[in-house]
């Protein structure tokens, strides 16, 4: 797997690519929120087949850190990823936060896009509403622990409220912010293209009711539970999840 670089949009974004073979259809794996490309290399090691190419998404990994982000603009660069490496038939498989940036490109409905597998996606605000709310109080209290001797407490509050990912990655709070505040589905039927839905029947941070939403609205598309795996499904059974991504291709 070979580490390469290319400018996107004006930003430095790092990728992964190995090669497979030339008749076989790309794979493009994008990942969730505090990862990088790295997360699917064992994954990528085991279709040796297939063209495939991991970002590191921009804030994530070894790319730069935009200064303010929607999800457009992490699909827009993916858009010109494929548009600037000239990719063919791209089969699109992103986790949790990697498949909400799968869901607003696949329902533009590009001609480079073969299929899309959504790997314990988030992008559905069913249930989440109240940790939405938790979110916004946390934000609004955030001025009283301004004080540095307060940061210990400022933490605890925050992880409480079940806000790990917007006080781990400080550089991307608002960027955070504008992602979980767009509920795509609204867009899911717009999806066209074949898609597959794998996910951990033990996935707490995007439970398996928002796998049946997506079933249920993403015309045509198929659901997998791989039992005994949870949030990072590719990784707890990745066997499984190599069997059933090859079928699916």
């Amino acid at each position: 797997m070979q580490a390469k670089q290319l400018v996107l949009n004006n930003l430095l974004v790092n990728y992964y690519y190995a090669a497979g073979e030339e008749e076989q259809p790309v794979l493009l794996f994008l990942h969730g929120w505090r990862s990088e490309g790295k997360v699917w290399q064992e994954i990528m090691e085991k279709l040796p087949e297939y063209n495939r190419y991991a970002l590191d998404l921009p804030g994530f990994g070894s790319s730069q850190v935009p200064q303010t982000f929607t999800l457009q603009n992490y699909a827009e660069i993916i858009d010109e990823f494929i548009k600037k490496l000239n990719l063919k038939r791209v089969i699109l498989i992103g986790h949790s936060f990697g498949g909400r940036v799968a869901i607003k490109l696949a329902a533009q409905a590009p001609a480079y896009l073969e299929k899309i597998v959504l790997v314990d996606s988030a992008g559905v605000r069913a249930g989440s509403a109240i940790k939405t709310l938790k979110m916004a109080i946390a934000k609004i209290a955030k001025p009283f622990f301004s004080l540095p001797f307060l940061n210990p407490v400022r933490r605890k509050i925050y992880f409480a409220l079940g806000s790990e990912d917007y006080i781990a990655t400080p550089q991307l709070r608002q960027t955070f912010l504008n992602i979980i505040n767009e509920d795509l589905t609204q867009l899911l039927p717009k999806i066209n293209q074949p898609a597959l839905l794998v996910w951990g029947k033990n996935d707490k941070d995007t439970p398996l009711t928002q796998a049946r939403i997506m079933e249920q609205k993403v015309p045509g598309s198929q659901l997998v539970i791989l039992l005994g795996a949870g949030h990072f499904s590719f990784l707890d059974k990745q066997e499984e999840f190599v069997n059933e991504l090859k079928k699916f291709i």
